[in-house]
């Protein structure tokens, strides 16, 4: 089972199912998401564009807190449609001195307007492979409110 949450305000609002099981809290910017045993760390947060490189320090501050180490340049890929972009980095990390799974997710709409969001995605390898299914769902519900843009 699961819970819908708004993750951009608008009309239609963006929004993701996200299991009933993980812990959702509110972040500054919209939401954070995890499992109970804390393999999987997910957030969701909407943004103007000239706020982005505040939030990226943000982030960068708070994973050198936990830890994380990036070790290389991000795998990088972007796909346009109609109404946004998407663009997705695969950051290549540590934690602990062992690899994790460090991924954003960016929506770039294309009307001015728009807030933007930005999705990123913390994972064990475990976890990832654990949680790969509940993930793809959740990717998918987000993706059927963006489409709905």
């Amino acid at each position: 089972m699961a819970k819908k949450y708004k993750v951009v305000p608008g009309d239609p609002p963006i929004t993701v199912d996200i299991p009933a099981a993980w812990d959702v809290t509110d972040s500054k910017r919209g939401i954070q998401a995890s499992t109970a045993d804390e393999e999987v760390y997910i957030w969701f947060e909407n943004y103007k564009p000239n706020q982005f490189e505040k939030i990226l320090d943000e982030h960068k501050k708070y994973f050198d807190e936990q830890g994380v180490k990036i070790t290389g340049e991000p795998k990088q890929d972007e796909k346009a449609y109609t109404n946004f972009v998407i663009k997705k980095s695969d950051y290549p990390a540590t934690y602990e001195g062992k690899p994790t799974v460090l991924r954003y997710l960016s929506v770039v709409p294309r009307s001015e307007e728009k807030r933007h969001l930005l999705v990123c995605y913390w994972a064990s390898p475990d976890g990832d492979k654990e949680y790969a299914d509940e993930m793809e769902k959740m990717m998918k519900s987000l993706g059927a409110s963006i489409d709905e843009q």
